[in-house]
């Protein structure tokens, strides 16, 4: 059972980056990166699932956590592409209410890890966990103002898909750059690709042209 697991987790990933690497290439809302970014959210959540169920079967925390705040960009990803009137369903403030709730035992965790002893785990916790509630904050936050069309629609689709692009790549290096510093692994994609995703949305939101 766990080898067929770790193995469709392995499979839907390598599926997974493929697809991420053809939607960002492709025209942005043409059907190459509908079909492309259909086939990364599907084979996130079989990644991210099995990650789960992986983390439960083998008891660790860690990759738990790590697998719910991949999902948790995926999904609200997707969603944002997928609900063009920008009104929540019960399904996102359910996502919302997860992260927020996984977020704070990641803060606690983390924190209490770094008094303990600094681990990198702990720092990787923490660091995870203050962006997943920072953005479960920032959804519900948003709600209730307006609901999140057009420009911010597009913006938020954008950033949470690169940031599940993110866990993929970090992914793909744990497993086959495990020579290097876990900080430097699990951290490093994170450091180097999010200013590219904010750089991006924020020319989204300025109404530049989209790019392609």
């Amino acid at each position: 059972m766990t080898q067929i697991l770790l193995f469709l987790h392995i499979l839907a990933g390598v599926a997974a980056l493929a697809a991420a690497g053809v939607a960002i290439a492709s025209t942005k809302g043409g059907r190459m990166h509908r079909r492309s970014g259909n086939a990364y959210a599907l084979a996130m959540l079989i990644t991210g699932t099995t990650a789960l169920v992986l983390a439960i079967i083998h008891p660790d925390a860690f990759l738990f956590a790590v697998g719910l705040f991949s999902l948790f960009l995926v999904f609200t990803g997707w969603r944002a592409a997928m609900v063009r009137d920008g009104r929540p369903r019960w399904p996102d403030h359910a996502a919302g209410a997860v992260m927020a709730l996984a977020g704070l035992g990641m803060l606690g965790w983390g924190l209490v890890g770094i008094l303990g002893g600094a681990t990198s785990q702990a720092v990787i916790v923490l660091a995870f966990g203050s962006i997943g509630l920072t953005m479960a904050l920032a959804d519900w936050r948003d709600w209730t103002r307006a609901p999140i069309t057009g420009k911010a629609r597009i913006a938020r689709h954008l950033g949470r898909m690169l940031g599940g692009t993110i866990a993929t790549i970090t992914a793909a290096g744990v497993v086959n750059l495990g020579f290097l510093p876990d900080l430097l692994v699990w951290l490093g994609p994170t450091v180097l690709i999010t200013p590219v995703i904010v750089w991006w949305t924020a020319r989204v939101m300025r109404g530049g042209p989209r790019p392609t």
